[in-house]
């Protein structure tokens, strides 16, 4: 299984050739075809068939212009991204980053770029940390009037109400704020492991358990938003761990990467980390492999039980704590195999998150594209791979990568 935290689906596999022109265009402001060429080591048949399709929806733009600016020689044409298209902005603001990602009102995803952040940086400072981070995206400058929504991942209990009102006024658009691990699940479902897929319950497993469901293609939040809150399925009811939601043995305290570690040590590991503790799984170290076995199998429980209720196409599994693989992996699939009901089970794809940590601030962009009745998110650029998890113990539903219109 890839590093999903590590390595974003966009940085592991190979981009087509509209989503690396529109990157350069976005990235370089202005260029023309050959310097296109250039930059992206493409064919110029190929390069010339890019732009042509981004003229024609709409995403760039071309000019012409005196190629020494004197007036001598012949005017070249040069690109730019369209500066009275519609875009779309998602942004996450995480303990120590901000990531914003950018798309146009034909859901063409432009690009993601992130800033770290201080720990005593303020909500004002990174709501101004996320407009730079935007512009810089937009070729350079937000036409005003231009940005017609913004979405907003947040973590923890923060109803993010001054959050949304700092970035409206920065922005000057509707925003909408939502947890962010229930925007990963959107982000997984428009442009990641399961692009298309209108069934889709996913699982985070970081510092914190986080999840969503996705049903008829629409985020479930329930009348309170609180759905797709994995993390407070109650697991161990006799001696369960405190957590932070005021319960005991929630999924949290078992199955994020923090407790984990702590139930490692508490048995004399010394693996300071996941990715040492991936490597003490890898060579067998039994301490390591019990809690990872016991994790799995936690996690899957959970799984099969919201399967059967819901019976989702697509089953997504990300988070920084899947990088310890198999023993983590193979115990939970084997509960997925063993609790979920035989006419569910035949039909559910178990797959790797392919988004890594921009899968928030897309799914940003998808909510509020959704929102203000654009497009659903129809990529301009090929899906990923999705990288199936679900060999031989989970029957595998062909993946069906027919996109949404």
């Amino acid at each position: 299984m890839p590093d999903p935290e590590s390595s974003p689906a966009h940085l592991r596999r190979k981009p087509s050739s509209k989503e690396m022109v529109l990157r350069l265009v976005s990235h370089h402001g202005s260029v023309t075809r050959a310097q296109l060429m250039d930059l992206s080591g493409l064919p110029r048949t190929t390069v010339y068939d890019a732009v042509a399709a981004l003229v024609d929806s709409g995403a760039i733009t071309t000019a012409l212009q005196e190629e020494d600016g004197r007036g001598r020689g012949r005017p070249v044409e040069r690109l730019r991204l369209n500066p009275g298209r519609g875009q779309f902005i998602g942004i996450e603001f995480t303990r120590r980053s901000t990531r914003v990602a950018l798309a146009n009102d034909a859901c063409q995803l432009i690009g993601v770029r992130s800033a770290e952040e201080p720990s005593t940086a303020g909500r004002r400072e990174r709501v101004l940390t996320a407009h730079r981070l935007a512009t810089a995206l937009a070729g350079g400058s937000l036409v005003p009037g231009t940005v017609k929504g913004v979405g907003v991942g947040i973590g923890g209990p923060d109803p993010g109400v001054e959050v949304a009102q700092l970035v409206r006024e920065r922005f000057a658009a509707p925003v909408r704020v939502e947890k962010g691990h229930r925007l990963a699940a959107l982000g997984e479902a428009t442009w990641g492991a399961a692009a298309g897929e209108p069934d889709l319950l996913s699982v985070f497993l970081s510092r914190e358990v986080g999840g969503g469901l996705i049903q008829s293609g629409a985020l479930v939040r329930g009348p309170y938003a609180t759905a797709g809150e994995l993390g407070h399925v109650n697991v161990e009811r006799e001696g369960g761990r405190p957590c932070h939601c005021g319960g005991r043995g929630c999924l949290d305290t078992v199955a994020s990467s923090r407790a984990v570690l702590d139930r490692y040590h508490a048995c004399g590991g010394l693996a300071a980390g996941i990715a040492d503790l991936a490597v003490a799984a890898r060579d067998a170290e039994e301490g390591a492999c019990r809690i990872l076995a016991e994790t799995g199998r936690a996690v899957g429980g959970v799984l099969a039980a919201l399967a059967n209720t819901f019976a989702p196409a697509v089953i997504v599994v990300g988070g920084e704590l899947t990088r310890t693989g198999a023993a983590l992996l193979d115990p939970l699939k084997q509960e997925l195999n063993e609790l979920v009901v035989p006419a569910v089970r035949a039909h559910i794809s178990l797959r790797a998150a392919t988004l890594g940590t921009t899968a928030t601030a897309c799914g940003a962009v998808a909510l509020v594209a959704g929102a203000t009745g654009a497009r659903t998110a129809s990529r301009s650029v090929d899906a990923p791979a999705p990288d199936d998890l679900a060999s031989g113990a989970i029957t595998t539903a062909q993946h069906r990568s027919t996109g949404r219109s």
